[in-house]
């Protein structure tokens, strides 16, 4: 066997390079993985807010639309009125 200055065997110091060498791809791997994360993380942190934006909005029209509906109600109740108060005048023979 072959071995170095302090008397260990090269074969084992091999392995432990290698070792270190695949636990540094690991490593690499996993920062790039987790920079993906947060990409997208911050993909969807802005569509959340894209999407709660569009809700308020939402909420804002459906508010106006029964405010609409209010106001279209109580016109068509006056004009209920009006009829009925005619046709109560002037019954048909």
């Amino acid at each position: 066997m072959a071995e170095d200055f302090n008397g260990h065997d090269r074969g084992r110091l091999d392995r432990i390079e290698a070792g270190l060498e695949a636990l540094t791809n690991h490593v690499a791997r996993t920062d790039r993985q987790i920079e993906a994360l947060l990409t997208h993380g911050q993909t969807v942190n802005e569509t959340l807010s894209r999407v709660a934006e569009s809700q308020v909005r939402l909420a804002e029209a459906q508010l106006r639309l029964a405010e609409a509906q209010n106001h279209t109600e109580e016109r068509l109740n006056a004009l209920i009125s009006v009829v009925d108060d005619l046709i109560r005048r002037n019954p048909r023979p």
